[in-house]
């Protein structure tokens, strides 16, 4: 095994002479001739990122829209006498519309409340299904 001994030139540069301020070194090591520092490159992981995102961002918006567009199309047909289902759970009947955001439902004989278009999230068709097979099995009896 031999040892290579390090020439004073391989080594760091030589200490200042005593009385001397040292200068601390600023700035990253200088690389090959051409070459930019090493560090560089985030607005290429910022583009990265909106390229990953940019599909996402977009599923939202047209979800949303075609969410609002479906909840429009909905508030557009309702009527008197419609039977409703809330967002909160509450199954009634449309007793009374205005041309503003604002509507009555009954939920119980002589229970009347208001509330708004918007909390409206479907018609109550099971029930509609299940009472007109009763009127249909009710007008065979008679």
């Amino acid at each position: 095994m031999t040892y290579h001994s390090l020439q004073p030139s391989e080594t760091a540069p030589p200490p200042p002479s005593p009385g001397q301020p040292t200068v601390p070194v600023q700035g990253p090591p200088p690389g090959p001739a051409g070459q930019p520092p090493p560090g560089g490159g985030g607005g290429s992981m910022m583009l990265t990122m909106l390229i990953v995102l940019l599909p996402f961002i977009l599923f939202m918006l047209f979800t949303s829209k075609s969410q609002q567009k479906k909840q429009k199309e909905l508030e557009s047909k309702l009527k008197k006498g419609d039977r409703v289902v809330t967002q909160s759970g509450l199954v009634g009947k449309l007793v009374e519309m205005d041309q503003s955001r604002h509507i009555r439902i009954e939920i119980a004989p002589g229970v009347k409340v208001q509330m708004l278009k918007s909390a409206i999230t479907g018609l109550d068709v099971e029930d509609a299904g299940s009472a007109k097979t009763k009127d249909d099995s009710s007008s065979d009896k008679k």
